[in-house]
Formats: structure tokens, sequence, C-alpha cells
């Protein structure tokens, strides 16, 4: 049983491996990840902002907390086991509990000041205004 467990753990670390040669470079380099379980996080871009959701199913919205840090953004939780019937037996339980850590350096095209959230069925939504481009400015070459 020790084998198996030590070959599935191998192949779980070269699906990891693959999955993030795949991804290309990042929007949010340094990505750190911390706790007794991490939220699953997509992140997609839109023409004026990117778009991060994250899911926290049974996480309600005063158990989330989101801040900017040194242009990092920290998302904070927690997932609370409340069930507690007597009697009741598991016979297989797949869903994570506990606290959640998810840290991302954010890109400095994002508008820190106008990050706003919203939590939806579950489904957290970060929403990350890009910063407004200055045009360009047109230098004109003199001749002497």
């Amino acid at each position: 049983m020790a084998r198996q467990h030590h070959l599935l753990s191998e192949l779980a670390a070269i699906e990891r491996q693959l999955s993030e040669i795949a991804k290309g470079p990042r929007l949010f380099p340094g990505e750190q990840v911390h706790g007794t379980w991490s939220p699953v996080v997509d992140v997609y871009e839109t023409p004026t902002s990117f778009v991060l959701t994250a899911e926290v199913p049974g996480v309600a919205s005063s158990g989330i907390d989101i801040k900017v840090v040194d242009r990092n953004l920290i998302l904070r939780g927690e997932r609370r086991w409340e069930r507690d019937e007597p009697g009741e037996l598991f016979h297989r339980l797949e869903s994570a509990y506990g606290k959640f850590e998810r840290t991302f350096n954010l890109s400095e095209r994002i508008d820190v000041e106008r990050i706003s959230a919203e939590l939806e069925r579950g489904v957290l939504r970060v929403i990350l205004p890009k910063r407004e481009r200055a045009p360009g400015k047109r230098i004109e070459v003199e001749t002497q």
C-alpha cells in the first residue's frame, strides 16, 4: 500500500509541474499558499480589469478577509465544520475544512485603490481594475 501511495504522490507532483509549465507567464508571480486547505482560484482578463475567482463554498462573506499589503493581495478565511449530529456516521468525507490563506503578488498594471470583491453562490469574485495608461508622447528629433 505504501508503494502505491508513493507512486500516486509522484504522479501528482508531475501533474503539478506540467500544469505550471502549461500556464506560461503569470500575472501574479510568487503566489504562495498557506493553511489547511486552499480554495481553487481562476484568473481571467477583461478589457478593463483582471478578475480572480475563488471557490469558497460554505464560507460567509464575514468569514473572508481580503487585504493588499506591499503589492500583495492576501485572501484569508475559514471554512468551519458545523455538523455534530449524534448517531451520524460518515462513510466518506472529501470536503476540506479549516483556515486558508492565499497570497498573490500583484502586477504594476493593477490599480490597487479600486479593487472590489463580491461573494455569490460560494464563489468569491475579486475585480482588479487595470490602471489607466497615459497616452504615449511623441518626441521630435531636432536637427542642428
